[in-house]
């Protein structure tokens, strides 16, 4: 039998609990910043706990779960760079039409593209 490697919000590993102490820990640290690490080998379903706990915490509207695939990237300054731009993307998207969130964000997206070597404002800001 072949299970699929694909991650998944469904627990087929029964790690359910692993997902619902690290939102116990989120919620009840909301003011201090928290750092979690999820280790394991390849398969191990770190993924699956990362979405399982995402899954749990989009119930809450005040909580924004931002998925970011670091595989994607070769080099350190690259993928922080993308970090950095995937989440304020994505706190736009959540906040539309917030005046503080598009004026920070411009300030980080001129951050971002001097960061990158660009001059061109490339991203795209609600208006």
């Amino acid at each position: 039998m072949f299970l699929n490697d694909q991650e998944t919000a469904v627990d087929l590993l029964y790690y359910e609990s692993v997902a619902k102490t690290v939102v116990k820990l989120v919620r009840s640290t909301p003011l201090v910043p928290v750092t979690i690490g999820v280790h394991g080998d390849w398969g191990a379903g770190k993924s699956s706990v990362l979405k399982m706990t995402a899954a749990i915490l989009e119930k809450d509207k005040k909580t924004l779960c931002i998925w970011f695939n670091g595989w994607t990237f070769e080099g350190f300054e690259d993928a922080k760079t993308v970090v950095i731009e995937k989440i304020v993307e994505e706190l736009l998207r959540a906040r539309p039409g917030h005046t503080k969130v598009a004026e920070a964000a411009k300030k980080v997206f001129k951050r971002i593209d001097w960061l990158k070597g660009t001059s061109d404002q490339v991203h795209r800001l609600p208006t």
